[in-house]
């Protein structure tokens, strides 16, 4: 039995964000830890730095003088409540409860007029996964999670969302697996179900592929029993609702790929230090109103220009 439950455990990532790629690419706090991101039950911490980067703005892609250099601090942890596998059939069902946390210092330089970023970040959820085999081929995976997003320049109801799905996942072998399904959110100040799916891919053997839709596409391999090295590139977002913008556009959506080298290194059995390091591919944000009417509206971009970026971590596996 401990052995099935270790097996299923394995299939399944812990906490995998039920997503919709309507939704600005959002995933759950968890992704923003990149390379420390929890693979169980655990606890983690990371640091991002991004250096200052010239905006680029939205109506003819001219980069403009000024800059915005980024600190990201980023917190996680997840705990499994209850693991059962019946002996009968082989069918188990799993809890598991996850927190995690993202603060984002910005610094705003050289704008002219209006500064288009916000100050500050913040980014904080709770979420409780269920997750049971319904046959040799198919489980299903449910979600609930609330959160606090918002620019702290004021804290109302507006900043809290809500967000729920469920998703029917298909193993079709040991390595490859899909899942679809719908969520529920509160992202556009009205209650909406959008459509959500995932994709999961892994390979064995001395290089590791790992395709991880929404999150990541990494390559990795064990270049010692201490020591792991990968190439991934990773998806990062959120939605945030912030203050002071014209025509009440407070909906903010932050997009972000990342393109870098992953080291890994084993201290122990039960803790890792993560260290990052690469380009940013992709980073900027939209604003919108909190209205459906809004959602599929071509919104600018504001962009800021490709740059470099570095990050550290501290995982410690339970």
């Amino acid at each position: 039995m401990e052995h099935m439950l270790k097996r299923m455990k394995n299939r399944i990532t812990f906490l995998l964000p039920v997503f919709s790629f309507i939704l600005f690419f959002r995933t759950s706090v968890q992704a923003q830890l990149g390379a420390s991101s929890l693979k169980g039950p655990g606890m983690a911490v990371s640091v991002d730095y991004l250096p200052a980067s010239h905006y680029i703005r939205p109506e003819d892609s001219l980069k403009m003088p000024g800059n915005t250099a980024r600190q990201r601090y980023n917190f996680g942890m997840g705990f499994n409540l209850s693991s059962r596998v019946d002996s009968a059939t082989g069918k188990a069902r799993i809890w598991n409860l996850a927190a995690g946390g993202s603060y984002t210092k910005l610094s705003n330089k050289d704008y002219d007029n209006t500064i288009i970023f916000p100050n500050e970040l913040l980014g904080a959820q709770i979420a409780l996964q269920h997750t049971r085999t319904l046959n040799k081929k198919w489980s299903l995976m449910a979600v609930v999670a609330g959160g606090l997003f918002t620019d702290l320049e004021k804290i109302d109801q507006n900043d809290f969302f809500i967000n729920g799905g469920v998703i029917f996942v298909k193993r079709v072998n040991p390595h490859f697996g899909y899942g679809l399904g719908a969520m529920l959110t509160n992202s556009f100040g009205t209650p909406m179900i959008l459509p959500a799916f995932m994709i999961m891919w892994q390979t064995g053997n001395r290089f590791k592929v790992d395709i991880n839709f929404p999150e990541k596409i990494s390559v990795s391999s064990s270049l010692s029993k201490y020591d792991e090295l990968a190439l991934a590139l990773r998806l990062n977002g959120a939605a945030y609702d912030v203050e002071n913008r014209p025509e009440n556009k407070r909906l903010m959506a932050y997009q972000e790929i990342s393109l870098g080298l992953e080291n890994t290194f084993h201290l122990t059995k039960k803790l890792d230090f993560n260290l990052a390091g690469g380009t940013t591919l992709l980073s900027g944000i939209t604003f919108q109103k909190k209205s459906l009417s809004e959602m599929f509206k071509t919104l600018p971009n504001h962009r800021l220009a490709t740059n470099f970026y570095l990050s550290a971590g501290l995982r410690w596996n339970f």
